[in-house]
């Protein structure tokens, strides 16, 4: 019998295109001479010209002998997983996120090392200088802007030491990431 895999990554994401309208005054004068309304101000509704939404929900089932939290900047303090018998919430436990926040420079630099296939990436720009995600050698992939964030399925040809991030080529700045590398 076939031993259930009991770590999984559920994520979604919805988009709706949007254009901008003006509305009309609301606003009325009143016996004594004031106003009371609004004027017109813009609004937004859905885009008749694409006139759907987007959107989807995944799940990626995750190994789950990952033995320690590092594939996750969010940092458990004095935990390990595969030594976690109790039921959740039994302990007390505290999870660390400023430990979590991490620092990138112009360098391209590997996140998690290892050679095991990545199953799903999360990276979040905590900072507001752009940064730059390289998945396969140096090449920059993808530029994430401050504040922003990317999450995917990744082919097995994306490893952990494939996974790179960096601030612009030789701009000297540095941001801060969280992620979430699994295999």
């Amino acid at each position: 019998m076939a031993t259930p895999n009991d770590r999984r990554i559920i994520w979604g994401a919805h988009v709706v295109p949007q254009v901008s309208f003006s509305t009309s005054s609301t606003e009325e004068t009143r016996e004594e001479g004031s106003t009371a309304g609004t004027a017109s101000y813009t609004d937004y509704k859905l885009d008749t010209t694409i006139a759907k939404r987007f959107g989807g929900k995944g799940s990626v089932a995750i190994t789950e002998d990952q033995a320690t939290d590092y594939w996750t900047s969010m940092r458990s303090l004095g935990q390990t997983w595969n030594l976690f018998d109790e039921t959740w919430n039994g302990t007390a436990s505290t999870w660390d996120t400023g430990e979590g926040e991490v620092s990138v420079n112009d360098s391209l630099s590997v996140i998690r090392s290892g050679s095991d296939a990545i199953k799903f990436l999360y990276i979040k720009n905590l900072g507001t200088v752009e940064c730059e995600l390289a998945l396969e050698g140096d090449e920059r992939d993808i530029l994430i802007p401050g504040g922003a964030a990317v999450s995917m399925r990744t082919t097995s040809s994306v490893t952990a030491a494939t996974v790179k991030v960096a601030t612009a080529a030789s701009s000297s700045t540095t941001t801060t990431i969280e992620y979430i590398i699994a295999i």
